[in-house]
This record gives C-alpha cells, sequence and structure tokens, in this order.
C-alpha cells in the first residue's frame, strides 16, 4: 500500500481515472494527495475529492475558509504563518525551510510532512519526508539509511514521473539507497502518513 504525496493536478485526466482501479491493485497506490495553489486549482481539485475517495488535498492557508472533509493537511510556506494553525497537520515544501523555520517547527508538536524533502530537512522531529525521483539525490547514502524508514515518505509528481517507472525505478533506487526492502519503505511511509492525517 502506497501514499502518493504528490499527484499532479494536471495529470488527473480522463484516461487516468479510467485506469485508476488497475494502478491501485497492480502498482499499489491507493491513496493520492493533491496540493492545489490557487483558488481555481483548489476548486478543481475539491470537486475531483467528492467523486473519487481515494484522493485528498493540502489547503493552501489564504483559503482556510474553503475548507472541507478532503482536506488532510494545511500548507505553508513561512514562518510567520505558524501563528495562525489550528490542529490540523502542515505540508510545507522543501525550498521554503531554512533554520530559523525549523527551530520554529520543532518548538511545537505540530506533525507533517515536507514535500521534496533534502537531506538538510531531516532535523524537523515531527514530520515526515516525501522524497521524489529529484530530491532524492539530495541525501547522502550513509545518512538515510540511518534514518527511520516510517519518515520516508513518496511523491510521484505524476505526470512528470509515470506510475510504472515510480515503482520500477523510484522504489529500487530508493530501496538501494536505504538499504530497505521496498515494501518495508512503502508499508511504513504510508502507516505514518494515515496516522498523521487522522486517516488510521
Amino acid at each position: 500500500m502506497i501514499f502518493d504525496m504528490n499527484l499532479k493536478l494536471e495529470g488527473i485526466d480522463e484516461e487516468f481515472l479510467e485506469e485508476l482501479d488497475e494502478i491501485i491493485e497492480d502498482i499499489r497506490v491507493e491513496y493520492f494527495m493533491i496540493n492545489p495553489s490557487t483558488e481555481e486549482e483548489l476548486i478543481k481539485t475539491q470537486l475531483l475529492c467528492q467523486e473519487v475517495d481515494r484522493f485528498y488535498y493540502t489547503l493552501p492557508l489564504e483559503f482556510k475558509s474553503l475548507q472541507d472533509e478532503n482536506a488532510l493537511a494545511l500548507r505553508i510556506n513561512s514562518m510567520s504563518q505558524l501563528a495562525d494553525i489550528n490542529d490540523m497537520p502542515l505540508v510545507i515544501e522543501s525550498n521554503d525551510l531554512d533554520d530559523a523555520f525549523i527551530d520554529a517547527l520543532n518548538a511545537t508538536t505540530i506533525q507533517g510532512v515536507v514535500l521534496n524533502a533534502k537531506q538538510s530537512d531531516s532535523r524537523l522531529t515531527n514530520f515526515a519526508f516525501a522524497i521524489s525521483q529529484s530530491s532524492m539525490k539530495a541525501w547522502d547514502q550513509v545518512f538515510i539509511g540511518k534514518l527511520d524508514y516510517a519518515k520516508l515518505a513518496v511523491q510521484s509528481d505524476y505526470p512528470t514521473q509515470d506510475y510504472d517507472a515510480f515503482i520500477d525505478d523510484f522504489f529500487k533506487n530508493l530501496s538501494d539507497l536505504t538499504f530497505r526492502a521496498e515494501q518495508t519503505i512503502a508499508a511504513g511511509g504510508t502507516r505514518t502518513l494515515l496516522k498523521t492525517f487522522g486517516l488510521l
């Protein structure tokens, strides 16, 4: 079972929806997170999530008033937004983190996920680290091999990365990098995400 932390909105077309059952059955991706940025993307995402019970989304903090039951986390991009956070988990892009932001997050009990996570983000104590094909290159093999595998989440960036390649290449590379079985990484990370987002 796999929770994909970044299914791109533009990848969800009629063909994708027709193949969704096959993806779930054959490729083991069972949960999909969409990360809209604009109000237009958010409304489209909300409609998709209402139609497909495997789809969830992150809610940009500025659109908090539009939240519905399929929003699993708030998305913020600066330390100043922490004052407006309630008890929802957070999703933060790696590029938005700096030392001060990391220290501020560690001073709270907030949980969440870092997208496109790099090794330097691993200082966050209550976060999982969603690794993409490209951000995987930012990890040292010895270091990531010692990291708690249950903190490793995955993001396909589909359709940037085809789902067959996601399984055949991405997980093999991550397995080689961490010295852990592909099934172990998928199961541990997914369980952490389900617990973080209140689905377990």
